[in-house]
This record gives structure tokens, sequence and C-alpha cells, in this order.
């Protein structure tokens, strides 16, 4: 076969092969269509038959090596998660308590709220957790501290839960709290003032 037809021979499998990549996925012919090109360019400087073999098989080879690299790259995690996955690893507070059985559970993290589930079991209002994984809607947590022991429940309106009295509502009632029937007149007595005594 002379060189010429051999020619239009690289040509055809480069543009056969080039095509055939555009309708398949994973690169697989692309190699293929870089090394017939590179015999195909061989052929037209008129370089020998076996020069132009050699080329056609070490360029897909180089071409298979290099995109094998580049789609292992591309295979790997991101280093900066984007989306809800950067809330993997980080801490969060429960604010409903977790309990699979009443399907029950929310803890915010960051200025978000987000329902969650934990594997080991019910975990109580106030504790502080560690995310592991997010599923849909929903974040797997890990328990690293129970609540603090000042922590205060608080109902859907943020007002503290029955049984449950803050600090500033004690002092409140303090203030308000009425006087007793001896305080009341013993200050009478020191607002009233005294007779003056004629001599």
């Amino acid at each position: 076969m002379d060189n010429e037809l051999w020619r239009w021979v690289w040509v055809a499998v480069t543009m056969v092969m080039g095509i055939g990549e555009i309708f398949t996925a994973g690169f697989f012919l692309l190699p293929f269509a870089l090394g017939a090109a590179l015999a195909a360019a061989a052929a037209w400087l008129d370089l020998h038959g076996a020069v132009q073999w050699l080329l056609f098989f070490g360029g897909t080879a180089v071409s298979m090596l290099v995109l094998r690299r580049f789609m292992g790259r591309q295979d790997r995690p991101d280093d900066l998660p984007v989306g809800a996955n950067r809330y993997i690893g980080m801490e969060a507070r429960v604010i409903e308590d977790i309990d699979l059985v009443a399907n029950t559970g929310r803890v915010r993290v960051e200025s978000d709220e987000w329902r969650a589930v934990a594997e080991s079991g019910p975990v109580a209002e106030g504790s502080l957790v560690r995310i592991t994984a997010l599923h849909g809607t929903k974040l797997d947590v890990e328990v690293l501290e129970p609540p603090p022991p000042d922590y205060v429940r608080r109902d859907a309106a943020g007002a503290p839960a029955s049984g449950a009295v803050a600090a500033d509502d004690v002092d409140e009632e303090a203030a308000t709290e009425p006087e007793s029937e001896s305080d009341a007149g013993q200050r009478q007595q020191a607002a009233e003032p005294e007779p003056s005594r004629s001599d």
C-alpha cells in the first residue's frame, strides 16, 4: 500500500474515532483518535510506514496515560465542599430533642436549622453534636457534649418551656412580688411626719 493511500486511511481513522468519542463516555476512543492523527501527519510528511505505526501506537499509549491521570484527578472529592456538604464535620446545637421513634429532631448549625437524626439514640435538646453525614434534607449527628447545667429549654415561641424558669424571669418575679402587711405598715410609719411639740 503506497503512502498516498495511508494518508487517507489515517485521516479516516482519526475522524471515525473522534466522532465515536462524541457519542461515548469515558474518553475511550479519544487516545486512538490522537494516535491516528499523529500517524496521518507522518504519512503526509512521507515518512516510512513503520514510523507511522510507531507514532500511532506510541501516541495512543501516551494519550491513555495522560487522560487516565486527568480522569483520576477529576474523580477526587473537592478540597472545598460546597452547598450543604460544607456542614460535615462542623458542630451544631440541638434545638429539638432528637428521637427516631417520635420522628423529631432539629439542630442549628451556623444560622440555619436542619432536621437531624442520631444512630446512637435519643439526644436531648441543648446538646452539642458533630455533623457526620448528609442524607437528603437530614443531617446525621453524633453527641459531643450533653446540655450545659444552665441550659433553659424553650418552646416554639421562644419562651421558657413549662417547668423551666429563666434567670431573668426570676428577677422579674422578685421585683413584682407583693409586700407583706408588716412591711407596708413599717413603710407607712416611716413616711408619716412626727407631730411637733410646743413648749
